[in-house]
């Protein structure tokens, strides 16, 4: 049985849900802020992810950066004159890559690609109507641009508020 008071809900048995191994811990990962990407249809902030003792990886970067310039120019990556901000995410010895356009004002819009032996691909979808969009410390990233956005629209939205919205970069620790 469930119980309800005005400022909180009891549930009776929370131990089946959201169990992790008891060997996993959550690693706090750092973010490095690098120069904007300017693709046909679009201006995005950069940013690596990685865990601060992991090494940078400039080929990478430089890999990512070529294939999203050259989706953009071919059309297949549809930008419509917007901002927005790219995250390169080295998690678990693999890159993620997630490009993220602020959209009909307000929204945020996703695309999510990863990188294997043949360089950068679209992720595959998962079945089902719940998909993986961000994991937690990719989310502390997107809260900070989320933030930078929302004060864009709350500004005169003219040339040096789209430059503030770009100068205001995510730096140091995600949790």
């Amino acid at each position: 049985m469930t119980r309800t008071n005005e400022t909180h809900t009891t549930v009776p048995d929370l131990s089946a849900l959201s169990e992790y191994p008891a060997a996993w811990t959550h690693t706090a990962k750092a973010i490095f802020p690098g120069p904007p990407l300017v693709v046909p249809g679009a201006c995005l902030k950069w940013y690596d992810i990685r865990r601060a003792d992991d090494q940078a990886a400039p080929h990478v970067t430089d890999e990512a950066r070529a294939f999203l310039t050259e989706r953009a120019a071919a059309k297949e990556v549809e930008f419509r004159g917007e901002l927005g901000f790219v995250l390169l995410h080295l998690d678990g010895g693999k890159y993620y890559m997630l490009v993220c356009v602020w959209r009909d004002r307000d929204e945020m819009w996703q695309g999510l690609f990863y990188k294997d032996d043949d360089g950068f691909l679209p992720y595959p979808p998962k079945p089902g109507l719940l998909r993986p969009t961000q994991n937690v410390v990719e989310l502390d990233a997107t809260s900070h641009e989320r933030r930078g956005w929302s004060r864009y629209l709350r500004s005169a939205r003219d040339a040096a508020a789209k430059q503030a919205y770009l100068d205001d970069a995510c730096t140091g620790e995600l949790v």
